[in-house]
């Protein structure tokens, strides 16, 4: 190997173990110095559905999370109810509210919900218990918690009607269509 190889071949293996480091430090929770605050704000989230070819989508979630400063926080359900179970089909032009809740004021990148159950009726009135790989569906978005201020997301989920009559899996199609921030 010559010199501008063995160059190239250090500076990726560099490139590499810094990412490697960076994951490992993301995903431990270790907490930085003037990255912790008390300040909070309202999070409220909602979801809703477009149309699809189905009668009835049943979805029981049983854990809902926020994932951004540097860790996890599981969210309590709007209610004080243990899980929320809705026909997902029956939220078209309609919402449910999954959660409203104080959390701390920062920045957020990822919603995740834990699916308990799930099941499907087709037109024919037959119906099939779906499977979610692998159990946890992740809502990518990036937004903010400013102090004293509520900020609303509207989620649309989508069931994605391939997924479903081929294999029996839940792959919803998740958009984020609205984050809106008062006060």
């Amino acid at each position: 190997m010559n010199g501008k190889g063995k160059i190239i071949t250090y500076a990726t293996a560099g490139v590499l173990i810094s990412l490697v480091v960076i994951a490992a430090l993301f995903f431990s929770g270790v907490q930085f110095p003037g990255f912790n605050s008390t300040r909070t704000g309202t999070l409220m989230v909602l979801v809703t559905d477009a149309p699809v070819n189905l009668t009835h989508l049943n979805v029981t979630i049983d854990s809902f999370s926020l994932l951004g400063n540097d860790n996890e926080t599981i969210l309590p359900f709007s209610g004080n109810r243990s899980e929320i179970s809705f026909d997902l089909l029956a939220l078209q032009n309609v919402t449910e509210t999954i959660t409203n809740t104080q959390v701390p004021a920062g920045n957020y990148t990822k919603m995740r919900m834990t699916v308990k159950q799930a099941n499907a009726t087709f037109q024919d009135g037959s119906w099939m218990d779906l499977q979610v790989p692998p159990g946890k569906i992740d809502i990518i978005a990036h937004f903010e918690i400013n102090d004293g201020s509520t900020t609303v997301i509207l989620i649309d989920m989508q069931a994605d009607w391939v997924a479903i009559s081929e294999s029996g899996n839940l792959r919803p199609v998740l958009k984020v269509v609205s984050i809106t921030t008062t006060g």
